[in-house]
C-alpha cells in the first residue's frame, strides 16, 4: 500500500520529532487521554509514539481525533497534520502561495469574489478612512498576516473625532486592512447573529476538475471571529452541505447538538445556497493553478456567497467520535490530492 507522505518528508518529520521529543509532554497527553477515555496511560503512551513514528500522526491529532477509541482501520481513514502539510508543500508553489498568505495581496487578487468594500491604510489617508467609516460606521480591521482569527478586530467609529490619530493608531497596531462588515444570510444569523458564521471548503484543482475534499461549518459565539480562539466550534459537512453530526471544538466532551446560545439545531444544519457556494469555490480554485490545494473561508450573504480568504494550508478539520459517534474520517475524499502528491 502506497504511503500518503513522501519518504523524504516522513524522514524530515521523524527526525524533527526525535530531536524535539519531550517524554513529559507525551506522558501528559497520555494521562489526560487515559483519564478522559477510561484507558491505561502506559498503553496510550506507547501507542502515541508508534503512531507518531510510523503513521504520520502528531500527538494532538491522536488526541483530537480520539484515536484511543478507534481501531487501526478506522484511524487510517482520518487526515492528520503531517499528511495535510505534506500535500500543501508538495502541491502548492512556494512563491505563488504569497498570494494567499497576505490578506491585502489576497484581496487585490480575488477582489471579484469578496463582495465587500475594503481599504489599505498605507494607501488611504485619514479623509478616505473617515469617508469609508461614514458608509461603514462599524468595520473590521485586520493585520495582513495572521491565522486562527488572530489579528482581527471590530471597531465602532461613531465617536471618533480625530481621524488622523485613529488611522495612525490602527497602523501602529498593525491593523492595516479595514473591511466592510459582512451581512450574513438570515438562516446563518439564526445560529449566531453577532458573529459571521463561515464555511471552510477545501478544494484541489487537478488542471481540469475542482475536487471537493472537505467541508466544515464554523459557528461563532458573538465574538468578531468564529475561530476556536474566539470560542467557536464546528460541524463536518457532507457533499450536499448538510451537517453529519453534532458540533465540537476538538476538545473532550465538547458536543453541541444545538447552538449553546441560540438553541438552533446543529444536527439539522444545511448551508444555504450550497450549489452557489460550490460554484463560487470552483471558479476561485481555478484562479491560481500553481496553488491547487486551498481551504476557502466562505460566508453566505442574503444574495449569495462570498469569499473571506483562501488558506494554502487548509487547516485540519475532522470529526471526533466521542462527540459525534462518527468513526470515519475524510482521508478518502482527499485521494485526488494525495495521488497527485505522489507524482
Amino acid at each position: 500500500m502506497a504511503r500518503d507522505v513522501a519518504l523524504a518528508a516522513r524522514l524530515k518529520y521523524f527526525f524533527k520529532r526525535l530531536t524535539a521529543f519531550n517524554p513529559g509532554r507525551v506522558w501528559s497527553f497520555a494521562t489526560q487521554i487515559a483519564e478522559e477515555q477510561g484507558k491505561w496511560a502506559p498503553k496510550i503512551f506507547v501507542d502515541m509514539l508508534i503512531w507518531a513514528a510510523f503513521h504520520d500522526t502528531a500527538y494532538i491529532d491522536y488526541y483530537e481525533a480520539d484515536f484511543a477509541l478507534l481501531t487501526t482501520r478506522e484511524r487510517k481513514t482520518f487526515m492528520t497534520s503531517l499528511v495535510q502539510h505534506h500535500l500543501a508543500n508538495a502541491l502548492n508553489n512556494r512563491q505563488d502561495v504569497t498570494q494567499f498568505e497576505n490578506k491585502l495581496t489576497f484581496n487585490r487578487r480575488f477582489g471579484e469574489y469578496l463582495g465587500r468594500e475594503w481599504l489599505d491604510l498605507e494607501e488611504a489617508d485619514a479623509t478616505q478612512l473617515r469617508e469609508f467609516s461614514q458608509r461603514n460606521p462599524i468595520f473590521v480591521a485586520k493585520t495582513p498576516v495572521g491565522r486562527e482569527g488572530k489579528g482581527v478586530f471590530r471597531h465602532d467609529t461613531s465617536e471618533i473625532a480625530d481621524w488622523d490619530a485613529f488611522r495612525s493608531q490602527l497602523l501602529a497596531d498593525g491593523q492595516r486592512l479595514v473591511e466592510q462588515t459582512i451581512v450574513q444570510h438570515p438562516y446563518l444569523a439564526e445560529y449566531c447573529a453577532g458573529t459571521v458564521n463561515t464555511t471552510r471548503v477545501a478544494t484541489y484543482f487537478d488542471g481540469k476538475k475542482v475536487h471537493l475534499l472537505m467541508a466544515a461549518q464554523k459557528f461563532g459565539r458573538g465574538a468578531v471571529s468564529d475561530q476556536f480562539t474566539w470560542g467557536g466550534f464546528f460541524t463536518m459537512l457532507d457533499e450536499q452541505g448538510h451537517s453529519f453530526g453534532p458540533g465540537h471544538t476538538g476538545k473532550h466532551k465538547s458536543k453541541y447538538d444545538t447552538h449553546p446560545d441560540s438553541g438552533a439545531s446543529i444536527i439539522d444544519f444545511q448551508v444555504p445556497m450550497w450549489d452557489e457556494v460550490l460554484a463560487l469555490v470552483d471558479r476561485a480554485a481555478r484562479e491560481v493553478p500553481t496553488v491547487p490545494y486551498i481551504g476557502w473561508d466562505v460566508v453566505v450573504g442574503p444574495d449569495g456567497p462570498l469569499i473571506i480568504e483562501g488558506n494554502w494550508t487548509p487547516g485540519l478539520y475532522e470529526t471526533r467520535v466521542s462527540a459525534t459517534g462518527i468513526r470515519t474520517g475524510s482521508r478518502a475524499r482527499h485521494q485526488p490530492a494525495i495521488e497527485a502528491s505522489r507524482r
